[in-house]
């Protein structure tokens, strides 16, 4: 009883995911990208050691597993069926592969992006490239290949200077808050652990609202943004698909819902709620109680199980 109340902060970090888009309806987008994010993260990773220590305890069960590790026979006591343990094994094994797989394709796509950008000129963090096709987005910096804002000529000629200056405050959102990274840790999160999926578009949302939250204050006008973000999706309506390889890691102006970011930017701020969000900060950092709590009394059972061998027969524990 005692270790299924363990998994109440998973299910709960489980909960406040996949309902992070209520979190974002009562949050600014920026705490609703770090509070989802750390939900999904530590969800994940509290899921996937839950599971291991599942399947570890079934197998230690079996008699001649307990014997080889110099366990007593009360090592089986409150441990999962050995069919329950067998399916844990597989599901987290399943679930690590994915998280893997997503892990490389994330970092081989951030780092052709950032490569690619790597050779052009820039003055600071902005690279102009001479493209009749108005497009407009941000690359994430890696250890040593600094993010970069890359917009076109096609672009800079479709918006006013003030839309411009929106433009490129909004850009350089994205590089400065490390957005793309949030991004790519609710993506993880979710390859770990399907459940979290909703989270990703709501974290994806979140940043690009976090930007335009940015620039608004940048530039002191929110009606500008609108306008921008407006006359930034019609003038891209013809432009081509940029390369696939760096399609996953770019974060653009026009990028997630146009109409629902444009009409916030037409009303006062959100403003913030400290008591709100301190008390789902905690709940986000709740899954990693589940953990520790897990793996704390799993390590003492253990342990007592190895201390009580040599108080059991001599044919069991040899």
């Amino acid at each position: 009883m005692v270790t299924v109340l363990w998994l109440v902060p998973v299910l709960a970090g489980t909960l406040l995911v996949r309902r992070s888009r209520l979190v974002a309806s009562l949050l600014p987008p920026a705490a609703t990208v770090v509070i989802v994010t750390t939900a999904s993260f530590l969800t994940a990773a509290a899921t996937g050691f839950v599971l291991s220590v599942a399947a570890f305890a079934a197998a230690a069960a079996v008699p001649a597993v307990a014997r080889a590790a110099l366990w007593s026979p009360d090592v089986a006591a409150g441990a999962p069926p050995p069919w329950l343990g067998a399916v844990a094994g597989v599901v987290v094994v399943w679930l690590l592969v994915a998280a893997l797989r997503r892990f490389v394709a994330a970092g081989r796509s951030m780092a052709d992006a950032g490569l690619a950008c790597r050779g052009l000129p820039a003055a600071d963090r902005l690279v102009v490239v001479d493209d009749e096709h108005p497009d407009a987005y941000a690359v994430q910096g890696l250890p040593g290949l600094p993010g970069r804002a890359v917009v076109s000529t096609g672009m800079l000629r479709a918006l006013t200077p003030g839309q411009r200056r929106v433009l490129l405050a909004h850009e350089d959102a994205h590089l400065a808050g490390h957005h793309q990274l949030f991004i790519q840790a609710a993506e993880l999160a979710a390859a770990a652990n399907p459940l979290l999926r909703p989270g990703v578009e709501v974290v994806r949302e979140a940043v690009e609202r976090w930007a335009d939250e940015t620039a608004a204050t940048h530039v002191g006008d929110r009606r500008v943004v609108a306008q921008a973000l407006a006359q930034a999706a019609l003038a891209r309506t013809t432009s081509r698909t940029r390369d696939k390889a760096a399609v996953a890691a770019v974060l653009q102006l026009d990028g997630a819902p146009i109409a629902a970011r444009a009409r916030a930017m037409l009303v006062p701020a959100p403003r913030p709620r400290r008591i709100l969000a301190v008390a789902l900060t905690l709940l986000a950092l709740s899954p990693a109680m589940s953990a520790l709590g897990i793996g704390l009394r799993a390590e003492a059972h253990f342990e007592r199980a190895h201390d009580r061998c040599a108080s059991v027969s001599a044919t069991w524990c040899t």
